[in-house]
Order: C-alpha cells, then sequence, then structure tokens
C-alpha cells in the first residue's frame, strides 16, 4: 500500500519542515518517496505530522475514539509517536507538542525504526524495503526546557570555527541540532552590520572590505566577507532557524567586547563616555571601550543595537542576553566595583523591560566565576526578577568547587541552566572532566530551578565524545555513564566496526578525561587544594603550540609541581594509549571510513599533543643536559610523526579554511595574513598543519636550543629576536606553498607517534 504524509494547514512552519523531512528520509532509507498531502485520500497508509491541536485528522481520530491521548504537554517539546490500524490501513502520527518537536518526532522515529543515526559531520541512513510502524505508543518527555550550544568568535580551521561557515554549513549545522533534539543556539561571532543598520546616518558601509591596522591577534577583526554580506548571512541563518522554531536570545546591554567593537565613524560622531577601568583588560584601543552606562543616552545606544538586532536578524522578541560588565574591573575597591556591576545590571534589565516587558532574559555567568566572589554573586541572585530572568551558567566543571554554580544561591532557589566550558580558544582535542561533571550534573538533574543544559565552548566541533554527551544528557541527564554513551557512539557510528572502535575509545578514555579547561581559582598555593586548583598552568597549557611561553616558568615551583602531577597521572594510561594507536594503525578500515578516520586523527593528535607539553614542560626546569638534549630530539621526532598525520586532512589545513571562504563570498584579497595573524596569536594556536610546519616546529627548536646553551634570562632578549625573524617568515610564506604531498601514509605517521610515546614514557 502506498504512503500519504499527512501535513497539517496553516500553522508553524516548522509542521510543513517537518513533512519535508519524513519524505526526505522515506526515501533515502526505502528508496521510495511518499506524497505530501493536507487531505486524507481514504486509502494510503498515513504517517501524519502533527498533533490534534494543528492537525484535523488527528483533531478527528481523537473525538471519535480512535486516539485515546497522545500524553504530552502541549506547547513544550514533548512527542509521541503512536501508530494503529484502522481498517487495512496503517495509521502513523507523529505528535509534536509544537513545532520543533514534531520535527523531533520525524528524527526519532527512523532512529528507532530505520537504524538512521546522526552526527555533526554526517549521517548513518542504511536501506530498509519497509518501515515497520504498527501498533506502537512512544511518549519523549525532555528533562530540560533549553538545551544547546553557543558558537564563538574565533578565527582559525573552518571545522571549528563557526565565523567561517557558509550558509549550507549553517543550515546542515541547525538540521543536526534538530537530529538530536537541541532547541537553544547563540550565535556570538561578531556584530556583522548591526551599527551600519542601527545608526546609517552615522556609520557607514566600507566601499570593500573594513581593515584593521592597529590591532593585532584575535584582536584583529579586518573582514573577510563583506559586511553586507555577513549580514545577509546571518538574516538567512536566523530565517532558517525560526523555520525550524529554534531558541535564539539576543544580545544586550553593555556588549562591547573584543569582537564587539564600536566603529570609529560612530566614536568621532557621538563621543560616547567611557568607563574607565582599573584592569585595562580590552581597552587597547577606544573601539573596545565599554559606554558609561550611567548615563541614558549611552544606555540607549546600546539599546538602539538591541533593538536592531531583533527587527533586522531576529523578528522576534522574546529571549535576550547579557554579558553585563564582563571580564571588566571598573574599580580596585572590590565593594566600588560590586556596587557598579549590580547598577549596570538593574539599569541594564530596566532598559530591556521597557521595550519587551515579557522577555527571558539570560545572564552569562563567566565573569562570575574569575571577577565575582560566590557571596557576590548571591547579591546579585538575590535581587532578580525570577520569572523572567534566568542564570546562564556555562562553567559548572570549573576545577574548584568554591567557585562553580554550587555556592551561588541559585540551586532550589533561582531559576538557572547548568552548562560545560569545555575548552578555549586553542583546546581543541578530546577531553572533559566527566566523572566531576556527572557529579554536578546530578544537583542540576534533581533541582526543579534548573531549566536547561548547554556547551558553551570557544570552538565548535572539536570533540564528538562532549556533543553526544551534551544532547543525550540535555534530554535524559545520567541515563547512561561516560563509557555507556560511548559504546553507544560506536555503535551508532562505525557500523561493523563498532567493537574494535568501541575497544579502542574505552582504552583511551581514562587519558582523555586528565584534560580539562580548569577555570579560575583564587586559592593560595598553601591551601589544602592550591595545586590542584590553580589554573594558570591547566587553563592555557598547551605548550607544545605555545613554546616560547615555557620559557616563563623556569623557576616557577608551583608549575613544576602541577606538570609532574598530571605526568605521573599521564603516564600510567600511557601503555593502553600506545596500544590504542597502534591499533588504530594497522587497522586499514580506520583510513577508508570518513568517520573512523577523523576520529582516529582526534585521538592520536589528543595523545601526541599531551605528551608534547610534557616534554617541552619538564624541559624547562631540567638541569641535565644531556637529558634535554634526549627530550628535544624527542620532541622534534614527535612532532614531525604529528604535523605528518594532521597533513593527511582538510580539517587541519589553514589552506583549505581559507579555499572554503572564498568558494563561500568574494573575499578580501589580504584575508590570508589576517587569518595567520588571528590564528598565530598565543590565544588561539591550535592543530593547523601550516601553523605547527612554519611557526610552531622552529620557535620550538628555538626554545630548546637556548635551555641548552645555558643562556641566562637577560639573554631572552636574543630569543626574542629570534621568534620575531621566524614570526616573519611565517607571515611572508604562502599557504599553497607548504601544502603537504598527497602520497603521506596516516598509518605510518601513525605508528611514528606509538612509537615516540613508547620512548617518552622511559624519558618523563
Amino acid at each position: 500500500m502506498s504512503v500519504l504524509i499527512l501535513k497539517p494547514e496553516g500553522c508553524h512552519s516548522a509542521y510543513a519542515k517537518a513533512a519535508e523531512i519524513t519524505r526526505e528520509m522515506y526515501r533515502k532509507v526505502t528508496g521510495t518517496e511518499p506524497s505530501i498531502a493536507e487531505s486524507d485520500d481514504l486509502c494510503s497508509d498515513l504517517i501524519v505530522i502533527g498533533s490534534d491541536n494543528v492537525n484535523d485528522f488527528a483533531m478527528n481520530e481523537i473525538l471519535c475514539g480512535n486516539i485515546q491521548s497522545f500524553d504530552i504537554r502541549y506547547g513544550t517539546d514533548d512527542y509521541c509517536l503512536h501508530s494503529y490500524k484502522k481498517g487495512d490501513r496503517r495509521i502513523l502520527v507523529l505528535a509534536g507538542g509544537r513545532g520543533r518537536s514534531t520535527v523531533y518526532a520525524v528524527y526519532d522515529l527512523f532512529e528507532r525504526f530505520g537504524d538512521c543515526h546522526y552526527f555533526w559531520d554526517g549521517d548513518v541512513i542504511p536501506h530498509k524495503d519497509l518501515l515497520s510502524f504498527d501498533d506502537f505508543h512512544i511518549v519523549e518527555s525532555p528533562r530540560f526546557d533549553y538545551r544547546g550550544l553557543r558558537y564563538f568568535a574565533h578565527r582559525g580551521l573552518k571545522r571549528f570555527q563557526a565565523e567561517h561557515w557558509s550558509f549550507d554549513d549553517w543550515q546542515a549545522e541547525l538540521d543536526w541540532m534538530m537530529k538530536k533534539r537541541l532547541n537553544f543556539f547563540m550565535l556570538r561571532i561578531g556584530m556583522d552590520d548591526v551599527w551600519q543598520r542601527a545608526f546609517p546616518d552615522i556609520v557607514k558601509y566600507p566601499d570593500t572590505y573594513n581593515i584593521i591596522e592597529n590591532e593585532e591577534g584575535y584582536n584583529n577583526r579586518s573582514d573577510f566577507w563583506t559586511l553586507r554580506y555577513r549580514g545577509e548571512l546571518r538574516e538567512r541563518i536566523l530565517s532558517y532557524a525560526r523555520e525550524l522554531d529554534l531558541i535564539y536570545p539576543t544580545d544586550c546591554g553593555t556588549m562591547t567586547h573584543w569582537y564587539s567593537r564600536t566603529p570609529v565613524s560612530f566614536l568621532e560622531n557621538r563621543k560616547p563616555d567611557f568607563l574607565v577601568q582599573a584592569n585595562r583588560q580590552y581597552v587597547e584601543s577606544d573601539t573596545g571601550k565599554v559606554f558609561d552606562f550611567r548615563k541614558k543616552e549611552n544606555m540607549q545606544h546600546y539599546m538602539q543595537l538591541t533593538r536592531t538586532m531583533v527587527n533586522e536578524y531576529e523578528k522576534r522578541n522574546d529571549y535576550f542576553h547579557t554579558i553585563g560588565l564582563g571580564e571588566r574591573m571598573i574599580y580596585d575597591d572590590p565593594q566600588k566595583n560590586l556596587a557598579l556591576k549590580l547598577i549596570a545590571y538593574r539599569r541594564i534589565t530596566e532598559a530591556l523591560r521597557n521595550d519587551y516587558p515579557n522577555s527571558t532574559l539570560f545572564l552569562a555567568t563567566w565573569d562570575f566565576i574569575g571577577w565575582w566572589s560566590p557571596d557576590d554573586v548571591k547579591k546579585l541572585v538575590a535581587e532578580l526578577d525570577p520569572s523572567r530572568t534566568v542564570v546562564l551558567d556555562y562553567t559548572s566543571e570549573v576545577d574548584d568547587p568554591d567557585t562553580c554554580f554550587l555556592n551561588w544561591g541559585v540551586v532550589h532557589r533561582f531559576p538557572w541552566v547548568f552548562g560545560l566550558f569545555h575548552a578555549y580558544e586553542s583546546e581543541s582535542e578530546l577531553r572533559g572532566p566527566y566523572r566531576k561533571t556527572a557529579e554536578r550534573l546530578s544537583v542540576a538533574a534533581e533541582d526543579p530551578y534548573c531549566k536547561g543544559m548547554i556547551l558553551w565552548p570557544e570552538l565548535s566541533h572539536s570533540d564528538p565524545i562532549v556533543l553526544e554527551y551534551l544532547s543525550e544528557n540535555a534530554w535524559s541527564p545520567l541515563k547512561n555513564t561516560i563509557e555507556e554513551t560511548v559504546e553507544e557512539f560506536c555503535k551508532k557510528r562505525y557500523g561493523v566496526y563498532a567493537d574494535e572502535m568501541n575497544s579502542c575509545w574505552q582504552d583511551f578514555l581514562p587519558f582523555m578525561m586528565q584534560g580539562s579547561w580548569g577555570g579560575y581559582s583564587k586559592r593560595a598555593e598553601d591551601d589544602e587544594h592550591g595545586i590542584e586548583y590553580y589554573n594558570k598552568w591547566l587553563s592555557h597549557s598547551d605548550f607544545w603550540a605555545t613554546p616560547l611561553r615555557a620559557l616563563r616558568y623556569q623557576n616557577d615551583l608551583r608549575f613544576q609541581k602541577q606538570v609532574n602531577l598530571k605526568v605521573t597521572a599521564a603516564k600510567q594510561e600511557l601503555d593502553k594509549v600506545i596500544g590504542v594507536i597502534e591499533r588504530l594503525a594497522e587497522l586499514p578500515a580506520v583510513w577508508e571510513h570518513a568517520f573512523m578516520r577523523r576520529d582516529a586523527i582526534d585521538i592520536i593528535r589528543t595523545a601526541a599533543g599531551r605528551i608534547l607539553n610534557f616534554l617541552i614542560g619538564t624541559a624547562t626546569y631540567e638541569k641535565d643536559h644531556d637529558l634535554i638534549k634526549q627530550k628535544r630530539a624527542l620532541y622534534l621526532e614527535l612532532y614531525r610523526g604529528l604535523e605528518e598525520l594532521l597533513g593527511t586532512s582538510k580539517d587541519f589545513s589553514m589552506y583549505h579554511t581559507l579555499l572554503a571562504v572564498k568558494e563561500t563570498a568574494p573575499t578580501n584579497p589580504n584575508f590570508e595574513a589576517t587569518l595567520k595573524e588571528n590564528i598565530s596569536c598565543n590565544y588561539c594556536r591550535q592543530y593547523a598543519y601550516e601553523l605547527m610546519r612554519l611557526l610552531l616546529r622552529p620557535e620550538a627548536e628555538l626554545v630548546f636550543d637556548w635551555m641548552l646553551t645555558k643562556k641566562e634570562q637577560s639573554d631572552n632578549d636574543y630569543v626574542q629576536e629570534q621568534a620575531k625573524e621566524i614570526f616573519n617568515h611565517y607571515l611572508a610564506t604562502p599557504l599553497a606553498d607548504v601544502q603537504p604531498t598527497s602520497d603521506t601514509d596516516p598509518c605510518k605517521a601513525a605508528l611514528i607517534i606509538a612509537k615516540c610515546l613508547k620512548e617518552a614514557k622511559a624519558l618523563l
């Protein structure tokens, strides 16, 4: 019997989208394509889209008693898969509480009965001659109302940096969110052309590309696409998000930051007064200074930007987000500083609710862990309106428990969101303190005031395990252990190789979980947990990517203790890790299967990066020159293996990122230089083939050679001069000139790395 997809009329666009997805997925799975109609043909098997609140067929079936109830909460993300026989016809109703949850129901149907599985980098869709949907009633309801992630403004490699994505990339990303039953996202990827739209008489569009000449590193926000194109792209992304019924908050309040700067033309015309900061962070240029919000005209300037974003991009006014005075210390006196920050939140909320009285405001918590005390946060929370405010935490796995949400006065008291930060921009390897996360997630799961779970890293797609962990636990927290989550991930992703890959992942997990971003802690060194929680090395510990920084720690005893603790823990797992790499290298299918190849490279680069850190980290305080020489030789050999491995994947190519950017839209012809500068600043360095070959390897050689010459600290000028020459050569060398040859064998590169790790275990 033929199958007809019955879609509702005159309702949210997500229902029509659900019908289209059903037809597409049915065709991909079975090879046959059902028709879509708005009325029953009285003879076909039916897939009914939508519950009785939108679909007349479902309504009439309830009224005549053929369906008793869908057992969902209407208006929520609940959904029901309900099938039954009506005469000789099969009827399947995909009944969502709202538009997006109806789409969830579609993808769930094909996952349960078509063995389809969904990942950020593609889907597994096997063929089936017939989909069975006979006599079942399946109801799904999420624990958390808000489930999602943020996309951030750093630049570098296309896989990791959302700012480089085309509309097709974004469409695939938002589709993936729907497949994973997420509903909340945020575009913190710059201001696009909002200033031009908000103040058209003052801020004009550049004739071509806006070029920043007086800022370096990630602060160089020179355009690679025109501002007009970026604005149009944001419009299209958010239009598609509305079609899918997704949630996205709009920035409001004192939003100036390194990625959302004020145009010079506005400053020259309006001459806003700035807050004078004691800590001087982000104030190198007037474009990065925060307007003095105490003056009403300045707050109105900020609100004009918010109104423009709502009217021009978002087309909705129900959710907003603020960072307050994030990372800014205005006064040296902590109490005076707190008083001003509290006033900032009061004025921001007052201005917002004058314009959007029924909106929900999310308060970002980054400032709370590094710049506020727990008592400070409690004072703020105590004066917030719980009916219209949510504390949006994304730092729950911070090392020091005194710093995290447990001490903010939100648990069992105030609406809040549990969130994972997971990684700074440079930390693109596999990681995650899942034991600690599970302990704290159990608090969130049991707290009715906890309204959501989100992932808020500074980069995207770095870690497939944390993406799986997010989507699984945001819907149903702690149903599985991390080991069970990984096992299910392998079953879904690798087909006949699931058992072999699961064995590798399980052996790798303990080593992987030793990596985490750490966060902030104000504890003294003699505190019981001073070394454990001390953040300066744990937070930015990728010395293989920033070798010159390692020289700062030569006489730092705390650093040495931390390195030794990390090395001791890693060595306990290193035999298993070496075995994993050898098994991956010797399994031919790994390098032929797209998912397996990508994941194998992620596993191997994570292991290599950690050991490179330890080799150069311990060498900084090593007294035995022969041992330093051995570590230098091993470091460079391990580095060579890692460089060759990454050269086999476009994921880690700056050149292919540049090509993709150019293929998407007309691109600033000088963007290659900007890209090089953006990714080479200490904050943003990562696993990028050209960066490693042209800059990081020669810097490491310089550092090791300097350590071996027994030079005094006063000779640091020599190091800086040589480093500048290396950097200038990196900038001057075209990316196209240093591309790897196509005959590089990833298997051989993996075996080089395994061999080096064996030697490292004995040397460390």
